[in-house]
């Protein structure tokens, strides 16, 4: 699948001086490929890939003064989330979604395009991101003609690990309103690239991913800290109980696909963790792709809920 325009954007979970390292420029960052487009408080136009026939979305990306997060930029992790739904690969439809780390909201959005039922577009509980969503809400969907879209999305702020915003989280959009209902697909893009948010990013999962055996968390990540990082958090995952379920591969800018992980070469040592692999690849040729794919609650953790309930 092509990615003609790229990228989503990233975040930590809240403010963190350990991100003074992502003050340089884009484009010394990621060496000769940046996988990020547009700049702050710019009209972003997302086009889905062929042969849809959808119409475009368009967007406000956020300020770029909201806690050093990156939520200003429109990332390639992004794009490829809102193609995969855009083309039926991502089954929404009549599904509670929440977009954790949404930025400008255009995977959300285009969730509620295809049919889910709820749609919530989360991120760093700041005033300034929350109202660029509302306004992204309108934006995508104006006038008359968009009113039934609009009235399945909402947007609420949520700072990961913090277990006081849950509710509010968990109610947002519900009808009858204020009616806690946990949520069947959760949309992560590009959110796996600050290593010491995992755990309060899974704290967050745990309360928020509704408790059946069909819940998915749906993710695209990209390589910016290397494929470590993503690697150590589908470990960190399945020791909380959530593990993959179907297929995992690494998708291209120009459409390729392959294996994940195809290009890391084994160290020594017998755990998959982060410094026991080996990238093969320069950085610029990395942030040329991303990793796809979905992890569920194991029968283990099924079994635990049961036992709760």
């Amino acid at each position: 699948m092509d990615l003609d325009t790229s990228q989503d954007r990233q975040r930590s979970p809240s403010p963190d001086d350990g991100l003074d390292f992502f003050s340089e420029s884009l484009a010394a960052l990621y060496d000769h490929h940046v996988p990020a487009h547009g700049d702050p408080l710019q009209l972003y136009t997302y086009s889905p890939p062929k042969p849809t026939t959808l119409e475009p979305l368009t967007v406000r990306l956020p300020p770029q003064a909201v806690n050093s997060l990156f939520a200003h930029h429109v990332w390639n992790a992004g794009l490829r989330m809102a193609d995969a739904l855009a083309l039926g690969e991502l089954h929404v439809e009549g599904e509670d979604v929440l977009e954790l780390g949404a930025g400008a909201g255009i995977s959300g959005l285009m969730a509620a395009r295809m049919g889910a039922s709820r749609v919530v577009l989360s991120d760093y509980d700041d005033p300034t991101l929350i109202d660029n969503l509302r306004l992204n809400i309108d934006l995508a969907f104006p006038g008359p003609g968009g009113a039934p879209t609009r009235a399945r999305l909402s947007a609420c702020g949520h700072s990961w690990g913090d277990a006081s915003t849950i509710p509010s989280l968990l109610s947002c959009g519900t009808i009858p309103a204020a009616t806690p209902r946990h949520f069947s697909r959760i949309l992560l893009a590009d959110t796996l690239w600050y290593s010491a948010g995992h755990l309060l990013l899974l704290d967050s999962l745990n309360e928020l991913l509704a408790r059946t055996p069909t819940a998915r968390v749906c993710i695209v990540a990209g390589f910016h800290s290397g494929r470590a990082t993503p690697r150590s958090f589908l470990r960190k995952a399945g020791e909380r109980g959530l593990v993959r379920r179907g297929r995992w591969q690494e998708v291209g800018t120009d459409g390729r696909r392959r294996e994940w992980g195809w290009d890391l070469r084994r160290k020594e040592g017998d755990a998959d963790r982060e410094g026991e692999w080996e990238e093969v690849e320069d950085a610029s040729e990395r942030n040329k792709w991303v990793v796809e794919g979905e992890l569920g609650w194991s029968d283990e953790a099924l079994r635990g809920f049961e036992g709760q309930s």
